[in-house]
């Protein structure tokens, strides 16, 4: 009878623990197309405020004037640091104070919110930061 009473507790343990896994995975992964408008595309130059090399997604945040001078941060999301990696970027290649611009897709809610996807630096040399759409 103590071996049936430990073998349901175990199971109802892996349940519990499966249910909990689960819902963590579901709420770590969002939808683009939900968050922003591909067909929102816009570039934006400004200077870099930060970088953060951290996963799932790599960011970008820039200090970007308008045309009356007035400041604005945006913050830029990106493809996760290995894949960055992967595709050529050294987290060297970029330090607060550059003047970089970058394309991508605006946030639905209009806040200072931008699917990156290419980014042009100082020297002209163009990478990708993020996804297509």
């Amino acid at each position: 009878m103590r071996l049936i009473s430990r073998l349901w507790t175990i199971a109802a343990a892996g349940i519990v623990i499966g249910v909990f896994v689960s819902a963590m995975s579901v709420h770590a992964h969002h939808s683009n197309a939900a968050q922003y408008d591909a067909s929102k595309r816009t570039t934006i130059k400004g200077e870099v405020f930060k970088v953060e090399w951290t996963n799932p997604h790599a960011y970008l945040y820039l200090d970007v004037k308008d045309a009356s001078g007035k400041v604005a941060r945006w913050s830029l999301e990106g493809f996760p640091p290995n894949t960055l990696l992967r595709t050529g970027w050294k987290t060297s290649m970029l330090k607060t104070g550059d003047i970089i611009s970058v394309e991508g897709a605006l946030a639905r809610d209009g806040s200072n919110l931008l699917l990156a996807r290419e980014v042009t630096l100082k020297d002209g040399q163009k990478l990708y930061w993020g996804p297509q759409s």
